[in-house]
């Protein structure tokens, strides 16, 4: 079966992507899948979009997707325990020494690597598969090539997101540290959850620093060209017939941060165009003027979110 897969940084959010037919949708809880806490969902929200979810046939996997300090690891697992009852289908996790864990204690949940796992080759998903985790996150800066080479090297469902970058930029997801080294404070919860704000693998959110004009020197000379440290992806089309010819089981459509107008309007454009796929139909060139003005969208809020994070980054330091 082919999932289309959408995000659900508020309830809204993730009604109105099973409105407009995403089959499935991932959700954070709050302190626990990076990002910050108006982009996540409390414990009640997630049992009732759960519910409503099972309503209507359809899925909902949660993103917790944290490196959890040694005296975390049972809050951790206690954290999952509700959502595993309520009758979630899977988890994305980011911690390989969390999978065995989580692999023995919830048998009928679905792990799925995170992307934010840093996952560089086909060796890392032999890692991830011996480890007991059923889907793979192709990184975002993987085409079509890599996909097909997974597909051949291993039996992992694949889910693809359904944006790439066009310019490899040197940040890898997952791998980025340098908003923590910039500022991080942290507060305990009731459960003993540390929330460090200022760094999303301990549960907060990046400050997004990358995306900032920087500068290279060395003694005197200066580089004429500002390096690009993260390039600003871009929604996918035109490799989405490759996918489905492929057999990729899942379809994730990223943005818990973006407004649920602009996440439902994607939504329901990638359902026609994957559904005109599945149909038989590899041209996408009745997409095009669409995506266009999707991309534009999406770019337009990214970048009004991303210096809203300099702003605080700065304000914070």
């Amino acid at each position: 079966m082919t999932v289309l897969m959408a995000p659900g940084g508020t309830l809204d959010m993730a009604l109105r992507a099973f409105e407009r037919g995403a089959d499935s949708v991932f959700v954070g809880p709050k302190g626990w899948s990076r990002r910050p806490a108006s982009d996540e969902l409390t414990d009640a929200e997630i049992g009732e979009l759960i519910r409503q979810a099972k309503l209507q046939g359809k899925d909902v996997r949660i993103a917790i997707n944290v490196m959890p300090a040694p005296s975390e690891v049972d809050a951790f697992l206690a954290k999952i325990e509700p959502y595993a009852e309520w009758g979630a289908g899977g988890v994305m996790v980011c911690d390989p020494g969390l999978i065995p864990l989580v692999r023995k204690r919830f048998p009928q949940l679905e792990i799925h690597v995170s992307v934010t796992a840093g996952v560089f080759n086909t060796e890392d998903i032999g890692f991830y598969d011996e480890l007991g985790a059923d889907y793979v996150v192709l990184p975002y800066r993987w085409g079509v090539a890599e996909a097909e080479e997974i597909r051949r090297a291993s039996p992992m469902k694949l889910e693809a997101f359904m944006f790439q970058t066009s310019h490899r930029g040197r940040i890898c997801p997952g791998r980025c540290y340098s908003s923590s080294y910039f500022h991080v404070k942290h507060f305990r919860d009731e459960d003993a959850k540390d929330h460090f704000v200022g760094s999303a693998s301990r549960g907060g959110s990046c400050y997004r620093i990358c995306r900032v004009e920087w500068s290279l020197r060395s003694g005197d000379y200066q580089h004429p060209q500002a390096p690009t440290l993260k390039s600003s992806p871009e929604l996918l089309l035109w490799e989405l017939p490759e996918y489905v010819a492929m057999g990729v089981e899942r379809f994730k459509i990223p943005g818990r941060e973006r407004s649920p107008e602009l996440v439902a309007d994607i939504v329901g454009f990638y359902r026609r165009a994957l559904d005109h796929v599945l149909a038989g139909n590899p041209n996408m060139c009745g997409f095009a003027s669409e995506w266009e003005d999707l991309k534009a969208r999406w770019t337009g809020e990214r970048t009004g979110r991303d210096d809203d994070r300099v702003v605080r980054a700065e304000l914070a330091a």
